[in-house]
C-alpha cells in the first residue's frame, strides 16, 4: 500500500528500540541543557534527560526523513508533523515542575513530606500488606 508515503522524497524511518539506544554523556548533557537544566545544579535531574532521549514515540508518531535528509516526526493518526520529538514538550514541563519542587522544597526545609496531614493514632494496629491466613 502507498499509505505510508507522506510526501515526495519523505522516508518513514524505523524507530530504534530504546534498549538498543544508549545516548552518550554528551548527548544527555546537551539535551539536559536544552530541557532547561543546569548540568551542575540539576545533576540529580539528569536522569530525566536520559529518559527523554530514550522516550519512545507514542500513538501514531513515526520518525520521517525529508528529501533534504532532515528528520522530523509525523503522526499518521492526526496528520500532525513536528520537528521536535513529541516527548520533548512533556519532558520540558516535567523538568520545570521538578525544578520548582526543588526550589520550594529547599526553601521550606523538610516540610515537603506530607506527615502533618496524617493523624497519628497510636491505638491503630499496624497494617500488614497481607493478613496471614
Amino acid at each position: 500500500g502507498r499509505a505510508m508515503e507522506c510526501e515526495d522524497g519523505v522516508i518513514v524511518l524505523e524507530e530504534k528500540p530504546s534498549e538498543e539506544f544508549q545516548p552518550t554523556e554528551e548527548e544527555v548533557r546537551n539535551y539536559a541543557e536544552w530541557l532547561g537544566m543546569d548540568p551542575e545544579a540539576d545533576a540529580d535531574l539528569i536522569y530525566l534527560a536520559r529518559e527523554g532521549l530514550k522516550a519512545p514515540l507514542t500513538d501514531g508518531w513515526r520518525p520521517c526523513q525529508n528529501a533534504e535528509g532532515e528528520i522530523f516526526y509525523f503522526n499518521f493518526e492526526t496528520g500532525q508533523s513536528s520537528w521536535d520529538h513529541p516527548a520533548d514538550e512533556t519532558y520540558k514541563s516535567l523538568v520545570q515542575d521538578k525544578k520548582r519542587e526543588k526550589r520550594e522544597g529547599g526553601r521550606r526545609g523538610e516540610a515537603a513530606a506530607p506527615a502533618s496531614n496524617v493523624p497519628y493514632d497510636t491505638s491503630a494496629k499496624p497494617r500488614t500488606s497481607r493478613d496471614p491466613r
